[in-house]
């Protein structure tokens, strides 16, 4: 595999096709993923101490439970610090290594990208200031809805953080056009078309909670106006909350089709039916946020309808990519020596971390999308709507795919940042294993506990009308917070332990990435990304005009106080 071309004033690196990374990528990359790493470390250790507040039996015997005094302050980080600031640094760190890598070639701006990167930083400090330093002033959610209002810096860190995040997005479609005019009749290869595919669909769905930040929440915290709605802010914060699991998730399917079928020992099995699962989530992850809504009133069942369609159909490409990188990973094991029908899941490559890691969150996954398209229908939704059903399907598969899949990234991206090998490969795979089995019981245990009544984002230890069946799943929860807590304090110690203690030089790995597209047969106008969001214009004047339309009320909406969480009654 070719080298990257680069300008002679920048260095190159040393060995052509190698993982070596040069200065100027080290700096960049590192300080993305680095930062990532922080902010997830700042919410993951309140994930365990929740499910221990929520077990009463837990609470029964240690009624003291440090870390945290202010439940909802916990919850607000866990969501915030995880869902939020982790993943954006995160993908824009691993989305710049694959453009460069892909394309060969220098980010259209490099100064662009250091301003987005601090902008993205500014935000993450301003709210960690903001949510540590007034914890019930802020305890407002990851969802934050209002009408409840939290202070004004709240707002002003996500602003920074999407704005940044527009940035970055900027930069990649400025690379990717100046590699497209050198390189008209040519496919993009398939990496660098699921990055833009995911920077295109989260540039669309922004706008949603850009408008809900800018002209609802943060004039209401500043004392602008002193009435809101809930149900205009919810609809706009859903266009948005949506197409922000599938930019979660599409950065994990980048390192599932390109990526995990050479790490593994084979290689994919359709590359043009992966362009296709992947312009299918550009078209249909957006227009389908109204299922978050089922239970609300004031939006007509017809609108709810076209939403469970839609809903489903999005279903479709995880299908398709269930069955290519299924058989990826069977030409794999079959390259390994599998030779019966059912024995190719067993060898596989469970003994390297890098690999473990994103088969485990494959099987969360499993689970994960089987529970959402619960979810997805508008009847049985009636059921499981905000219990903690919803917090399993949204753990196993964030918390269990998009994470894992994260950390394996991690573990080759880390010790080429750092040029140091890996701290303990036993330990990564130990962190592995222990998150896999975590998280399964988590998400069994926490969906169990919704069918029984439990509800979501609420401190039901002491609840008199908590079920004993309910309080027994919440009790096995706390059992999964402490595997979890092991496997964060394991995936911590090789982290810092790889950044300061590893003296190894990182290994001479293959660039696990293609430079040049294997894909002779698509066609090119699958590239003609106006006609992409021409259809996606389309579907979502047919998902949303009618919703804007029941919810845009200025006769009897926009009529609630606003309430700060510090006062006990709305302000005036």
């Amino acid at each position: 595999m070719a080298s990257i071309t680069l300008p002679q004033a920048i260095e190159v690196p040393a060995t052509p096709g190698t993982l070596k990374l040069v200065q100027r990528e080290r700096l960049m990359i590192g300080a993305h993923i680095i930062t990532a790493m922080l902010a997830l470390m700042t919410g993951i250790f309140m994930g365990p101490f929740q499910t221990f507040h929520r077990s009463p039996t837990f609470v029964q015997y240690f009624p003291n439970i440090p870390v945290f005094t202010y439940y909802y302050q916990a919850v607000t980080v866990h969501g915030v610090m995880n869902a939020l600031f982790f993943t954006t640094f995160f993908i824009v760190g691993f989305s710049y290594f694959v453009v460069e890598r892909s394309l060969q070639r220098l980010l259209k701006s490099v100064r662009m990208g250091w301003v987005a990167y601090v902008l993205m930083a500014i935000g993450l400090v301003i709210m960690l200031i903001t949510i540590l330093g007034s914890p019930q002033q802020s305890a407002v959610l990851y969802t934050f809805y209002p009408p409840n209002i939290a202070p004004a810096l709240f707002y002003i860190g996500l602003v920074l953080l999407v704005v940044g995040s527009w940035l970055a997005a900027a930069n990649i479609f400025l690379t990717y056009q100046g590699w497209k005019r050198e390189h008209p009749n040519e496919r993009v290869p398939l990496a660098v078309l699921a990055i833009m595919v995911n920077f295109l669909m989260w540039c669309v769905g922004t706008i949603g909670v850009a408008v809900e930040i800018l002209f609802m929440l943060l004039p209401a915290s500043l004392g602008i106006i002193k009435t809101t709605d809930p149900q205009l802010a919810r609809t706009l914060f859903w266009f948005f909350g949506h197409p922000l699991v599938y930019f979660w998730l599409l950065p994990a399917y980048v390192s599932w089709y390109t990526m995990l079928p050479r790490q593994a020992g084979g290689k994919l099995f359709s590359e043009p039916l992966a362009r296709v699962a992947f312009l299918m989530f550009l078209i249909f992850s957006v227009p389908v946020g109204l299922h978050h809504q089922f239970s609300d009133p004031g939006i007509s069942a017809s609108s709810k309808g076209i939403h469970t369609l839609l809903t489903m159909i999005v279903s479709v490409p995880s299908f398709m990519t269930a069955f290519n990188v299924g058989a990826a990973l069977e030409n794999a094991a079959r390259n390994r020596g599998a030779k019966t029908l059912f024995d190719w899941p067993f060898k596989q490559k469970w003994g390297d971390p890098i690999v473990a890691a994103q088969l485990s969150g494959m099987l969360l996954f499993i689970a994960g999308g089987f529970s959402g398209l619960i979810n997805a229908s508008s009847q049985l939704n009636a059921t499981i709507h905000n219990t903690s059903w919803v917090p399993a399907h949204f753990h196993t598969t964030l918390g269990g795919a998009v994470t894992l899949t994260y950390i394996s990234i991690l573990y080759w991206l880390l010790p080429a940042i750092r040029g140091r090998a890996l701290f303990s490969k036993p330990l990564a795979l130990a962190q592995v294993f222990t998150w896999l089995i975590g998280m399964a019981l988590f998400g069994f245990a926490m969906g169990e506990a919704g069918l029984n009544g439990a509800p979501r984002r609420a401190l039901t230890s002491q609840s008199p009308y908590l079920s004993p069946a309910a309080a027994f799943w919440l009790d096995v929860t706390a059992v999964s917070g402490i595997i979890l807590m092991v496997s964060s304090v394991l995936l911590y110690i090789n982290f810092f332990g790889t950044l300061f203690l590893s003296r190894q030089p990182a290994p001479e790995s293959e660039v696990p990435i293609e430079t040049v597209s294997s894909d002779r047969t698509s066609p090119l106008w699958l590239e003609r990304w106006g006609l992409w969001f021409g259809v996606l214009g389309v579907l979502l004047l047919i998902a949303y005009g009618p919703v804007f339309a029941e919810v845009l009320d200025f006769q009897e909406g926009w009529n609630i106080l606003r309430y700060m969480p510090t006062s006990n009654a709305p302000m005036p």
